[in-house]
């Protein structure tokens, strides 16, 4: 009796993520629609879902899952790497989820708007001791941190109340790691690290921005891109409702 040999090809790995937390979402109640017909990956636990033999075309792919807002995410494979096909798909908690934990919605709208992001001041992982920029090593004092498995951080500038987005690509040990392209803003030793939370922008400018009521002090520096060009908001998720707050354009 011949044996017979089934090969599969993994043509695209996605992972769900919380953007609130920057944890894998555990959630089971989940849909993937691909030109608004359904398709069943092979889910792999932790957030992580596989399409094998499916093909490699470009185009967009809509998720639902329980307790979170839709998304869509857009999938070019020439931005990809074609080993391992991955993309990451940020979704925001939905507002009137009952179980899970409270959150508070930052949103409006403004023209041109690209992309819309923050880190929470009062959350530093960790601060910046020296950075070699030809290694891309940057070396770092401890805080309260226990590993950076999330992997895009933002370097605070206190100073200028702004900070620098960077992505982690190894954690080299407890006091050091390597990020994907050298800094490009300088900065002071003891500067904070905080993880990056993402909101979600369309292209008519409507955005929403949404963190966890798990503090007493929500104070967040917000990274807003309209036109191509970085502006920054420090925004009180405590005094959204006594004042009103939006994202301007700066001249």
């Amino acid at each position: 009796m011949d044996a017979s040999v089934i090969r599969c090809k993994l043509d695209l790995l996605v992972r769900l993520i919380d953007t609130t937390t920057g944890a894998e979402i555990e959630e089971k109640n989940v849909r993937f629609f691909r030109d608004h017909k359904p398709v069943r990956p092979v889910p792999r636990g932790s957030g992580n879902y596989v399409f094998l033999n499916c093909g490699r075309e470009d185009g967009s792919l809509d998720i639902q899952v329980w307790g979170f807002d839709p998304c869509q995410v857009t999938v070019e494979y020439e931005k990809l790497d074609s080993q391992m096909p991955v993309v990451e798909a940020f979704l925001i908690p939905s507002e009137n989820a009952a179980s899970l934990s409270p959150v508070i919605t930052f949103s409006g709208k403004l023209p041109g708007l690209e992309s819309v992001q923050a880190v929470h001041l009062g959350q530093a992982y960790c601060c910046i001791s020296e950075f070699d920029e030809r290694k891309r090593i940057m070396k770092l004092f401890k805080t309260h941190r226990s590993g950076m498995d999330h992997i895009y951080y933002g370097l605070i500038h206190p100073e200028r109340q702004d900070f620098e987005p960077f992505t982690v690509v190894k954690e080299l040990s407890e006091s050091s790691i390597k990020i994907s392209q050298p800094l490009k803003e300088p900065f002071s030793v003891n500067s904070p690290i905080a993880r990056i939370v993402f909101g979600r922008v369309t292209p008519q400018g409507d955005y929403v921005l949404r963190v966890r009521d798990d503090a007493s002090r929500l104070l967040y520096l917000v990274r807003y891109v309209v036109e191509g060009k970085e502006n920054f908001k420090m925004v009180d998720f405590r005094r959204l409702e006594e004042k009103e707050q939006t994202l301007w354009r700066k001249s």
